[in-house]
C-alpha cells in the first residue's frame, strides 16, 4: 500500500500577484507509520509550493496540507487552466509513492499602455503618427482608439477604431492628422493633441493616453521669401545692365557694321577728283584729302598771285600740273582711307567660336518592381541587365514601399549585396551617391526581396510584397581593351 492524495473541492482561481491556498488530504494506506515528502512538479513549480513539505501519518489516518499558489503578474503565464502535479514520496514504501495531477485556474489581469511614434512632427499640410498599444497583461486585449485636441485645430483620421492585441505583444495603428487651417506666413505653431486607448471589461473602463504635437510650419517660409527677393533683385540688375550698358553698345556696333565698306573711300576719291580737274584753289583739295586720309596734311601749291591767276585761266601748264598732282594726292589719300575702313569692317566680321566634342554618354533612369509572396528566402527575379558595350553609373537610388510591407529589401550587383533596408522602416526612401555605383557591361542591377508580411498590419488581404526600386544615372560607352 502507500499514500493516497485527496484534493478538496475548491474552484477558486489564483489571482496573479496574490497568494491563494487550497487544502489537500494525505492518507496512509499502509500498516506502519510513514513519513511522506511533498513537492510540486511541472511548469508551475516556480510559483506553487506545499506547506508543510514533510508529514508523518499513522496507518489508516490522514493529514491535511496546503497548496500555496503565487502566480506572478506577468504576461508569460496565460490566463486559464494550468496543469501541475503533486508528488508524495514514501520513506517506508517506495513503491507506494504517488504523483497526483491537478489543475488551477489563473485569473486574468489587465495591464496596457499607449505611446506615439514619433511624439512630434513638423509639417505644412498633414502628418502621420503611429499609435503603439502594448499589452502587458496575461489575456488578449481589445482597445478602442480616440484622438482629440483641446483647441479643435486639428482633424484626425483613424483607420482602426478598435484593435485587438495578444498578451505580451504590441499593435500599431496609424493616426493621420491635418491642421484645420493653413498658415501661409509666420513662425512655426505647436498644436498639441492626445490619443486615448480605452479598454472595457466587467470591472469598468480603463484608459491610457499618449501626448503628441504637430508643429505647423508656414506654407511660404522666410527662406523662400528671401530667395524670391534675391531673384527679383538679380533680374532687375540684369535688365538695368542690358538697357543702360549692353544695348547701346550693341546698337552702336551694329550701326557701324551696317555701313558699306567703300563709303569713306568714295568720299576721298570724289575730293581728289575735284582737285585733279583744275578747280580754283588747289589748297581746298589739300584739306579734303587730308580729312580723307585721317588728318595727314597734303602738299599745297605756291600762293603767288600771278600763279593764282594762271591757275584760274588754265594757261600755265606747269601750275595746272601741280594742281592735278595735288588732286591726285587727295585721290590717293581718299582711296587709302576707304581701304582702311573696309579692313576694319572685315576684322569685326571675323569673330566667332567653336563647340567642344561630346563624350557619347547619355542620361538613364529605370524602375524595377518585385511581386513576391511571403517566404523566408530572398527572391531575386526583379532585375535589370546593363547592355553590352555600355557601363551604368548609378548616382540616385530610391526604394518604394507603398503597400507598407514588412521584410527586407536588398540592392545587389549580381550576387554582391550593396545595400540592405528593412521594409517596415520606410514608405519612400532615397539616397544620392557622390561617387556613383558602377555596373559594367552585362552586369545586373538586382532587387532582392524577403517578404515577411505582405501589407504589414495596415493592409488587409494582401497576398504579396510589392516593393520597387528607382535608380538613375548615366550610360557611358565602355572602352574596349
Amino acid at each position: 500500500m502507500g499514500a493516497i492524495v485527496l484534493p478538496l473541492e475548491d474552484d477558486s482561481p489564483a489571482a496573479p500577484g496574490e497568494e491563494t491556498r487550497r487544502a489537500v488530504q494525505i492518507c496512509n494506506s499502509g500498516s506502519v507509520v510513514d513519513r511522506f515528502e511533498l513537492d510540486v512538479v511541472g511548469d508551475a513549480k516556480s510559483w506553487v509550493r506545499v506547506e508543510p513539505a514533510e508529514v508523518n501519518v499513522f496507518p489508516d489516518q490522514s493529514v491535511g496540507v496546503e497548496l500555496v499558489f503565487t502566480p506572478p503578474k506577468s504576461a508569460e503565464i496565460p490566463a486559464g487552466e494550468v496543469t501541475f502535479a503533486l508528488r508524495v514520496m514514501s520513506h517506508e514504501d517506495i513503491e507506494g509513492s504517488v504523483v497526483e495531477e491537478m489543475t488551477i485556474v489563473v485569473g486574468p489581469f489587465t495591464d496596457f499602455g499607449v505611446k506615439l511614434v514619433p511624439t512630434t512632427k513638423r509639417t505644412r499640410f498633414g502628418a502621420r503618427f503611429n499609435a503603439v498599444v502594448d499589452n502587458r497583461g496575461n489575456a488578449p486585449l481589445k482597445a478602442q482608439l480616440y484622438a482629440t485636441d483641446a483647441d479643435a485645430k486639428l482633424r484626425f483620421t483613424l483607420p482602426y477604431k478598435e484593435i485587438e492585441v495578444a498578451r505580451g505583444t504590441g499593435a500599431v495603428a496609424p493616426v493621420k492628422i491635418r491642421p484645420v487651417a493653413r498658415q501661409w506666413r509666420g513662425p512655426d505653431v505647436t498644436l498639441p493633441f492626445q490619443v486615448l486607448a480605452v479598454h472595457q471589461d466587467e470591472g469598468g473602463d480603463e484608459e491610457h493616453t499618449a501626448d503628441g504635437a504637430v508643429v505647423q510650419a508656414a506654407v511660404i517660409s522666410d527662406g523662400a521669401v528671401k530667395f524670391l527677393m534675391a531673384v527679383v533683385a538679380a533680374v532687375l540688375a540684369l535688365l538695368a545692365l542690358w538697357f543702360f550698358v549692353l544695348k547701346p553698345s550693341v546698337e552702336s556696333e551694329a550701326a557701324k557694321a551696317a555701313l558699306p565698306p567703300g563709303d569713306t573711300a568714295g568720299a576721298g576719291e570724289s575730293a581728289g577728283a575735284a582737285a585733279g580737274a583744275g578747280n580754283p584753289g588747289a589748297n581746298s583739295a589739300g584739306p579734303a584729302g587730308a580729312a580723307a586720309s585721317g588728318g595727314v596734311p597734303l602738299p599745297s601749291a605756291p600762293t603767288d598771285g600771278k600763279q593764282g591767276d594762271d591757275s584760274g585761266a588754265g594757261k600755265d601748264g606747269g601750275t595746272a600740273n601741280d594742281q592735278k598732282d595735288a588732286g591726285g594726292t587727295g585721290e590717293a589719300a581718299g582711296g587709302a582711307a576707304g581701304t582702311g575702313g573696309a579692313a576694319g569692317t572685315g576684322g569685326a566680321a571675323g569673330t566667332g567660336g567653336t563647340s567642344g566634342p561630346e563624350d557619347g554618354s547619355r542620361a538613364f533612369a529605370r524602375r524595377v518592381q518585385a511581386d513576391v509572396a511571403a517566404s523566408a528566402e530572398f527572391d531575386t527575379e526583379a532585375r535589370y541587365t546593363v547592355p553590352d558595350g555600355w557601363a551604368l553609373l548609378v548616382s540616385d537610388v530610391t526604394f518604394e514601399n507603398v503597400a507598407g510591407d514588412t521584410g527586407i529589401v536588398q540592392l545587389q550587383r549580381g550576387e554582391e549585396t550593396l545595400r540592405q533596408v528593412a521594409l517596415d522602416t520606410f514608405r519612400d526612401y532615397g539616397t544620392r551617391y557622390d561617387q556613383p555605383i558602377r555596373f559594367g557591361p552585362g552586369e545586373e542591377v538586382v532587387l532582392a526581396v524577403r517578404c515577411d508580411v505582405p501589407g504589414g498590419q495596415t493592409t488587409a488581404g494582401a497576398t504579396a510584397c510589392t516593393p520597387a526600386i528607382y535608380f538613375s544615372g548615366r550610360l557611358v560607352p565602355e572602352e574596349k581593351p
